[in-house]
């Protein structure tokens, strides 16, 4: 048996989206994730949006997901809440991965 290694995912452009105004979540679109219900994620290089920072999105200790479908997932942010909603945001150099690598 052979285990691939952990790796960050660099996300494609503006890969996050936040859900209507006033809601904490927000789906991440990642073709092909992989990931199931209850891993756990941590986003890096993260560019704030539509009310939530830089610093709500890339907790150190990563994020509990929900798998929506093969190519989307949801997470809650732990403050901050949509200022418009259904906003795409995130930037172009954000990745995804597990909480144990360093960057």
């Amino acid at each position: 048996d052979r285990t691939e290694p952990a790796v960050l995912v660099l996300l494609q452009f503006n890969a996050l989206k936040s859900s209507s105004s006033g809601s904490n979540v927000i789906t991440v679109t990642e073709p092909g994730h992989g990931r199931s219900t209850g891993d756990t994620v941590r986003f890096r290089d993260v560019e704030a949006f539509d009310g939530f920072t830089e610093t709500v999105l890339e907790v150190d200790t990563g994020r509990t997901i929900t798998k929506v479908d093969d190519d989307n997932y949801t997470f809650t942010a732990s403050s901050g809440t949509a200022t418009v909603g259904n906003i795409r945001g995130g930037g172009g150099v954000a990745s995804a991965g597990p909480v144990t690598l360093s960057a």
